[in-house]
């Protein structure tokens, strides 16, 4: 990582490239006309600019009930957003010898089925276990229903012995597909390697050192000031929706934070006060098959990795019953955008790819260039139309992208997509040429809504990754 300006240098060049209050009127605008348009009732968002707060603001309604105002230290549920947190807790037991990437996780599990073997901890923390996602099983959730308020889980041992019960999907580090089972496994290691609860373990060596004094488990019992009500639309109106258990997610996005909370959390990574940089130089590498080939998503520890035209990137997003999020860190640039959100189920990708074009031009997708390939485009539009149907050539895909897609998650992603509604435009943004073949991006409509697209195409012509960012 580069050595960036003094903060005040950087300052003074954004003044020069865009008067401050000019470029905030942008940004209140989109903000405001992205709220109307994918009907979220409140969102609070922080642009940080090489570790400092250069925005943070709220908009719109924490409460709908009670007209309350979002505010920037407004508390969300952040879902996976707190997939970083276990990953970085992780590491720090590693760099003090506790735990080993390579270890096996029946070292830890000891009661685990025989199929569980040959998982790693490094497995578990990229989603390349083969670990079934106990989340993405349909019905699977409706154990904890037996009320609305979720009142009684399962204790940990009995979800334990459903998690032993899983199928594995695929061979340890054959593909990659999300897994919220694995990352509850990982807070559950955190404790046993360090002798402390999970909750403990991150307030002393994260939360507290940081002055994250709002992040915390989503436990609904305690009086939590400024925490928003969570939300969904339906029927073309708001309903409410209930708050996440810890037990339900733990580990994997039981989280309450802020934009400013996260804001920290930024300025932390820029330093080695919580890890070495050689430690995050591992969390923000992406993951590769043993014989070096793209998986269906770029990935490493706790957090999704990507590049735009040299600009390096690394990002996640979450989602709770009621609450979305996300977190764009552009490391080479030193900017950060974080948005909260107390909406469930809504893409902000395109939102933070959005706001970081504004705030540096350098990053601004284009809408639309002139096409290149009419026919890769158009074959394109139609694979994914296919994946939202799943009616789709398995032969135009990579083997890593075929097996994804038989997953429980893979299918659970691209029906969630799906929901978002029929693919409409298709429209060419750019291409950029990588080692391992091209990435063409795309502003695609869903259901009325935009959202940028990219496509990893290898040398050979087959499909080896489709995100949307």
């Amino acid at each position: 990582m580069r050595v960036g300006c003094p903060a005040i240098l950087i300052a003074l060049l954004a003044g020069l490239a865009a008067p401050i209050s000019v470029k905030g009127d942008q940004i209140d605008d989109y903000i405001k006309a992205q709220m109307r348009q994918l009907h979220i009732p409140g969102a609070s968002l922080a642009i940080v600019r090489d570790g400092h707060i250069a925005k943070a603001q709220g908009y719109g309604f924490a409460n709908l009930e009670l007209q309350a105002s979002a505010r920037k230290d407004t508390v969300y549920e952040i879902g996976s957003t707190s997939k970083q947190f276990t990953a970085a807790a992780i590491m720090m037991l590693v760099e003090e010898d506790k735990v080993r990437l390579e270890d096996p996780i029946t070292k830890y599990f000891t009661e685990a089925p025989q199929r569980w073997r040959g998982i790693t901890i490094r497995h578990l923390l990229t989603h390349t276990s083969g670990i079934q996602n106990h989340v993405a099983v349909p019905h699977w959730l409706d154990v904890f229903r037996t009320n609305l308020a979720f009142e009684t889980t399962p204790s940990r041992d009995e979800l334990l012995k459903m998690f032993f019960k899983l199928p594995l999907e695929f061979q340890a580090g054959e593909t990659w597909a999300y897994d919220n089972t694995g990352y509850y496994l990982l807070g559950i290691i955190i404790e046993k390697a360090s002798g402390k609860s999970y909750w403990q373990f991150l307030d002393e060596r994260i939360f507290k050192p940081l002055g994250m004094r709002a992040t915390r488990n989503t436990d609904p019992q305690p009086i939590v000031p400024n925490r928003a009500s969570g939300y969904e639309w339906k029927n073309n109106r708001f309903e409410n929706r209930p708050v996440l258990l810890p037990a339900i997610a733990f580990s994997a996005g039981s989280f309450l934070s802020t934009a400013e909370d996260m804001a920290k959390w930024d300025a932390a990574l820029y330093s080695e006060k919580l890890l070495k940089k050689s430690s995050l130089e591992q969390m923000w590498s992406a993951q590769v098959t043993k014989d070096g080939a793209a998986l269906p998503f770029n990935y490493g520890f706790g957090w999704f990795v990507d590049s735009y035209h040299g600009h390096r990137l690394v990002q996640h997003s979450g989602g709770t019953p009621g609450f979305s999020s996300v977190i764009y860190r552009f490391l080479n640039d030193k900017i950060t955008i974080i948005i909260l959100t107390n909406h469930g189920d809504r893409v902000l990708d395109q939102l933070a790819v959005d706001l970081a074009g504004i705030d540096l031009p350098v990053l601004k997708r284009p809408e639309a260039n002139p096409d290149p390939d009419p026919a890769t485009t158009s074959r394109l539009k139609d694979v994914m139309s296919g994946l939202l149907t799943e009616k789709y050539e398995s032969a135009s895909l990579t083997p890593e992208m075929r097996s994804f897609l038989g997953t429980a998650s893979g299918k659970a992603l691209w029906k969630w997509i799906a929901d978002h509604g029929a693919v409409g435009s298709f429209v060419f943004s750019d291409r950029e040429d990588r080692g391992d073949g091209q990435v063409l991006r795309y502003k695609v409509s869903l259901g009325g809504n935009s959202y940028w697209f990219s496509v990893l195409v290898t040398k050979d012509r087959k499909i080896a990754q489709v995100y949307w960012w």
